[in-house]
């Protein structure tokens, strides 16, 4: 019914954690350091302008390579 044996779930999970990881510790993180640095540069419009709009993309970014590895993983059959 489901399309994977009992005994490869664990295994297929585990890579999915592995892939997603990385994806899921860089976005926030860059996010955050951007908004830090726009606040810091606060007084200056275009480069705290700029540094919003980075760590905006980076938000994005992150979540559209979840969604690539997700459908990845799906298109090959988990």
């Amino acid at each position: 019914m489901t399309g994977a044996p009992q005994s490869k779930r664990p295994r297929v999970r585990q890579s999915l954690e592995k892939a997603l990881l990385p994806i899921l510790i860089f976005a926030p993180s860059v996010t955050v350091l951007c908004w830090t640095a726009a606040w810091i540069f606060r007084d200056e419009f275009i480069f705290k302008a700029t540094l919003i709009g980075l760590g905006c993309f980076a938000i994005v970014l992150g979540a559209v390579a979840c969604l690539l590895v997700l459908l990845k993983r799906i298109d090959r059959g988990g």
